[in-house]
């Protein structure tokens, strides 16, 4: 996988897989708050001032950084398609977690300090409301990458900041979170079929970037749990959000998680708990019906900003360096 870095001489803050959910959210926030920014994303744009970076060869990696030696390198860039890892589990390895660590060494090198992105899927979803102390115990390929690749960062560096996540939604150019998937069918009329049973923490993306802003500005390392306040049921989620949106609700089918019969299982319930976030930081994290009516709010200056900003689906041919 190519990755291609946006770039920036004054940068003090990069962000690798800046067009991901994740990632933009991240560019918006910091940019806001005065910082300097730079940028990696897996599309190649035709506009200028891109450059590239394959993820995957650490002397890529550790040249990009030498050259522009930002002091905090933020990477929510992944493979993050759950199924297709457990099928491809060798091909995503090389991006989710060897990947990852290219980066970690190479921050380890400069001095700089590495954000990275995981999951509540290195749970099992048993227990339920698990803590940043509770062991990892993943039960599909996704979850034992993020996993790894955790232990990985942190060896790297104890600076490092680990934050787990969980149903980031928010606007994307590309529709792929959950609350954009049902505002798709729903608005065009189709029937979606949800799984039951399934309880976690949704997460609103902006509300994301401003607690990672703020844990970084505490000086936070090692493992914090960042998700939206409220633990709620994925079909109950889906309806909340056709509900904010006007849509049809009736249209949501609950279906039993084993009918899906999907390559990879899913943890039933893997709410985070986040007491040690909200002891480091003063940002609140929002429940469900707040991030939505967030997100509502925000879609008129996101299609603005959208607006004046490279597709990352107009893929062009590699860009070469001068």
């Amino acid at each position: 996988m190519r990755f291609c870095y946006y770039f920036d001489m004054d940068g003090t803050v990069m962000i690798i897989g800046g067009t991901g959910l994740v990632g933009n959210a991240l560019m918006r926030v910091w940019t806001a708050k005065g910082a300097q920014v730079t940028a990696a994303t897996y599309h190649c744009h035709a506009s200028g001032g891109f450059l590239q970076l394959d993820m995957q060869d650490e002397d890529k990696v550790r040249a990009l950084l030498s050259a522009h030696r930002p002091a905090v390198v933020a990477v929510p860039a992944a493979n993050p398609y759950v199924d297709y890892c457990e099928l491809h589990p060798e091909e995503t390895r090389r991006v989710n977690v060897d990947g990852t660590l290219n980066v970690a060494r190479a921050c380890r090198e400069l001095g700089s300090r590495m954000i990275f992105y995981s999951s509540d899927y290195v749970f099992d979803g048993v227990k339920g409301s698990y803590t940043e102390e509770d062991a990892p115990c993943p039960i599909n390929e996704y979850g034992r990458q993020k996993a790894e690749a955790e232990r990985g960062v942190l060896a790297a560096d104890p600076r490092n900041l680990v934050i787990r996540t969980s149903g980031a939604y928010g606007w994307q150019w590309e529709p792929k979170n959950f609350v954009l998937q049902v505002r798709g069918n729903l608005a065009g009329g189709k029937p979606m079929r949800v799984a039951g049973g399934v309880r976690y923490n949704p997460t609103y993306v902006e509300n994301l970037a401003e607690i990672t802003a703020a844990l970084v500005a505490a000086g936070a390392g090692g493992i914090f749990h960042a998700v939206g306040a409220e633990e709620i049921g994925r079909v109950e989620f889906a309806k909340r959000v056709a509900q904010a949106f006007g849509l049809d609700a009736s249209l949501i089918q609950a279906v039993p998680t084993g009918e899906f019969k999907a390559p990879a299982a899913r943890p039933k319930q893997s709410s985070l708990i986040t007491e040690k976030t909200r002891r480091t930081v003063s940002v609140p994290l929002l429940g469900v019906n707040e991030g939505l009516k967030r997100m509502l709010a925000m879609e008129p200056r996101w299609r603005a900003y959208a607006a004046g900003l490279p597709d990352p689906a107009a893929k062009v041919a590699p860009v070469k360096r001068a």
